[in-house]
């Protein structure tokens, strides 16, 4: 899923908000900090989103990492109290199928 939503970035300049937030919250998952994990997703965002470099497109970025969002227990590892997504219970909310088909790299 992770991938197919880098491709719609690749292609349309933007994420569906939905796979946005599963997007950021893999970088962070896959970074070894969390510093680390947004300057990639402020890079990626900012060279392939056309609203790359918009206070609300940076805004949604800084949600992945916890700010605006309350503690989310139980702690993680990686994650502590941020809001963790799984790209299963994400396909309970979306049709990804379709989307993966239409989107795959």
């Amino acid at each position: 899923m992770w991938n197919a939503a880098q491709v719609q970035l690749l292609r349309e300049g933007r994420i569906h908000n939905y796979l946005r937030m599963l997007w950021g919250k893999k970088i962070l998952e896959w970074s070894p900090s969390p510093q680390q994990a947004l300057a990639v997703m402020l890079e990626l965002n900012n060279r392939y989103a056309l609203d790359g470099r918009d206070p609300n497109s940076t805004s949604g970025i800084f949600w992945c990492l916890g700010r605006y969002d309350r503690p989310w227990g139980p702690e993680r590892p990686i994650f502590g109290t941020v809001r963790y997504m799984s790209s299963e219970n994400t396909a309970r909310k979306l049709r990804v199928g379709e989307y993966i088909a239409r989107y795959s790299p």
